[in-house]
Parts: structure tokens; C-alpha cells; sequence
């Protein structure tokens, strides 16, 4: 896919996709207030040409970064392991927390689940 014809939307996606939190890449490439940037930036997050230019700008990074650091997932899980271990190993709790909870992370522990209900549901306003 080519760069978005939209220049604003392309810096957009380019900053979505090394992370940056929607509401503020908007703001950096548009001048605007914080709330104006707090309900655009997600709105222009889900619009179907800049989610897959995003999705494909990551792609790109993930494949950079594991050529450059030879880190693929397997790698990274594993390091991660041999860090939290070390931290056991030395009674810094907090850094074992850590890295065991990106091993979750990677791992897709904290994925979210779909959960569907049936049923309906009572609303009762009480005025007192």
C-alpha cells in the first residue's frame, strides 16, 4: 500500500504505528485543542485506509526490528524469562513482575475475550 494520499493522515498512521496514543499523534499533526484531539484522533484510528496503513507500517517496523536487534518473538520470549529469573534471583520483585508480564503480554494472556450473552435486561430508576 502507498503512503496515504492525505499527508496529515499519513504522519497520523506513521505515529499510531511506533505507538503513540491516537489523541496525540492527531494533535501532532493537526493543529488543534486536547479535547478536539481526544475525540478525532480514535475517530480517524478506526477509518478502514489508515487502520490498514498502520497495520502495514507496524509489519514493517517488527520485521526492521527483528533484523536489527536478531530478535524474533521466540528470542524475546525467552530473554524476557532469563530477565525475570535474574530479577527472582536478586529479590527485585517488582522487575520479575515486569518482564513476567510481558512474557504475558507476548504470550497473548491479556488478549480480550468476546463474551456473548443472551437474555435481557431490567433497568429499575427509583426516584427518592
Amino acid at each position: 500500500m502507498p503512503a496515504l494520499k492525505n499527508p496529515k493522515h499519513e504522519k497520523f498512521a506513521q505515529a499510531c504505528a511506533l505507538n503513540v496514543p491516537a489523541a496525540q499523534a492527531y494533535r501532532d499533526s493537526w493543529d488543534c485543542s486536547a479535547e478536539s484531539a481526544e475525540r478525532s484522533g480514535p475517530r480517524l484510528s478506526k477509518n478502514v485506509e489508515v487502520m490498514l496503513r498502520i497495520e502495514e507500517l507496524r509489519a514493517k517496523v517488527a520485521v526492521k526490528a527483528d533484523k536489527t536487534f536478531d530478535m524474533s518473538k521466540d528470542k524475546w520470549l525467552e530473554r524476557l524469562a532469563r530477565i525475570a529469573a535474574s530479577a527472582e534471583d536478586v529479590a527485585d520483585f517488582s522487575a520479575a513482575t515486569g518482564a513476567l508480564r510481558e512474557i504475558g503480554k507476548g504470550a497473548g494472556h491479556y488478549a480480550p475475550e468476546k463474551v456473548e450473552t443472551e437474555g435481557t435486561l431490567e433497568i429499575i430508576i427509583r426516584k427518592e
